[in-house]
């Protein structure tokens, strides 16, 4: 029940070295057949969702919302029950090697890294028209060779949320958190061990329906917070990424009688960084979107339109305020070929917030394809495969800023052993460009792995 979308793919990612994001864990819950269990499916620093927090925001609590009211796995009949609340446990252990745990273009460490993990959920029913949804979880990465990168981990997806439902809609206030360090994750970083960062997400959504047409609504929170050591800098060298955001979201579509819904959807997203060596910004997108689902086996949802972002004046460094026009384009495609093979496809271009010291942006044209293979009831194959063209870039003639390219692919099997037992295996490789010589790098990464479901 729990093992799936968002928060199967962080499971995964953290028993083979790659996240699957919110569209993965959209497609992953649409076309469940071929995924027995999320520990097996990753893509090496894979996103494809669109990366300006406040429509990724909402995004996030789109597919969380979908994946409440339609349990990807139907549970098994000894499901763990008691009175009202429905709980979902698994433990896991992974064995990972990586000939390049710092991401770096020459003399890469090679380290091997154990990692434990728990998931634990609990779906509890408040009261005929009320659900609250919890789910989380939380390992340990333990390096053999450098232990000073030892480093406790909490999963993406993991989320308080009541859905109170009334009679044309549905009001949700949650909170949605995780904590990773996780350098691959991040395309504009080089030369690290770990990027240590806590992310919480307070907020409130709501979604209506009046015969055809179709609204939401939500306002969250977001703190990110820097914490822990990192290596080869200190933690305070990612101190300047601290901020509080405010996201506002709205959207007004329409559904046509054929399985079409279209509209406009626009977000505000206000950033107060903690320290003054980084800029706070203002961010406005909008732009159509439209979205056509083919019974219930293939989907495909375009969106696309106008960034601005205003600047606000540098405190340190004399910097006036600047502002900046672009634009955010994206295509998804979520495909069951067979009742056996699912793929998915995605191209986006986006902007966010930079995340080297002295950039004010990124902005990223990206790729993305994953696919599903169940060869047979026990073997399931996930090939995945990313391709990343970004540029970070500073207002400032003395900042920082870089060209960049990515390109990932992942491949392994997964075996289910047992109802409740699965093993598999994974090789990945990321490789990195830079038109800064000394920020390229590779990186090779074998895991293996055991996971039990209760």
């Amino acid at each position: 029940m729990y093992c799936r979308g968002q928060f199967a793919a962080g499971l995964g990612r953290c028993f083979t070295g790659g996240w699957l994001d919110e569209r993965q864990m959209h497609y992953r819950k649409r076309f469940t057949g071929t995924v027995v269990c999320g520990c097996a499916v990753a893509i090496l620093g894979s996103d494809r969702a669109m990366a300006q927090e406040a429509l990724r925001s909402a995004l996030e609590s789109d597919a969380s919302a979908e994946l409440r009211s339609r349990p990807a796995v139907p549970p098994p009949g000894d499901v763990l029950r008691w009175g009202a609340a429905t709980f979902d446990i698994s433990v896991g252990y992974s064995l990972e090697a990586t000939d390049n745990a710092t991401f770096e273009r020459t003399h890469g460490r090679f380290d091997l890294i154990q990692r434990p993990i728990i998931s634990f959920g609990m779906l509890y029913q408040v009261s005929p028209r009320s659900r609250l949804d919890f789910r989380t979880g939380f390992g340990y990465e333990d390096y053999i060779k450098n232990t000073v990168e030892d480093r406790f981990f909490i999963l993406p997806g993991s989320e308080l949320a009541l859905d109170i439902h009334m009679r044309n809609g549905v009001v949700t206030p949650f909170d949605r958190f995780e904590y990773n360090q996780d350098v691959a994750q991040e395309g504009a970083l080089s030369g690290v061990g770990s990027f240590p960062r806590f992310e919480n997400t307070v907020g409130v959504r709501t979604a209506w329906q009046f015969d055809k047409r179709v609204y939401y609504a939500s306002y969250s929170h977001l703190n990110v917070f820097i914490t822990g050591d990192t290596s080869g800098a200190t933690a305070e060298d990612f101190d300047y990424l601290e901020r509080a955001d405010e996201q506002f979201f709205g959207r007004a579509g329409y559904l046509f009688n054929a399985p079409v819904q279209a509209g406009v959807e626009g977000t505000v997203s206000l950033s107060d960084y903690v320290l003054e060596t980084q800029r706070d910004r203002d961010t406005f997108s909008a732009g159509p979107y439209i979205t056509w689902t083919a019974a219930d086996a293939l989907e495909i949802t375009l969106r696309g339109g106008v960034v601005y972002t205003y600047y606000h004046d540098a405190e340190v460094g004399g910097l006036e305020a600047t502002d900046y026009t672009t634009y955010y384009a994206g295509i998804d495609l979520d495909h069951r070929l067979t009742d056996y093979t699912t793929y998915g496809f995605s191209v986006t271009h986006d902007i966010r917030g930079g995340v080297n010291a002295g950039t004010d942006y990124i902005e990223t044209t990206r790729v993305d394809f994953d696919l599903s293979w169940r060869m047979t009831p026990r073997w399931t194959w996930t090939p995945d495969i990313f391709f990343e063209n970004g540029k970070e870039v500073s207002f400032s003639s003395t900042g920082f800023s870089e060209d960049y390219r990515r390109f990932g692919i992942s491949i392994g099997p997964l075996y289910q052993v047992t109802r409740h037992l699965s093993c598999f295996a994974r090789y990945a490789f990321n490789l990195r460009d830079s038109d800064i010589e000394e920020r390229s790098y590779h990186e090779n990464r074998g895991t293996i792995g055991v996971t039990y479901r209760f």
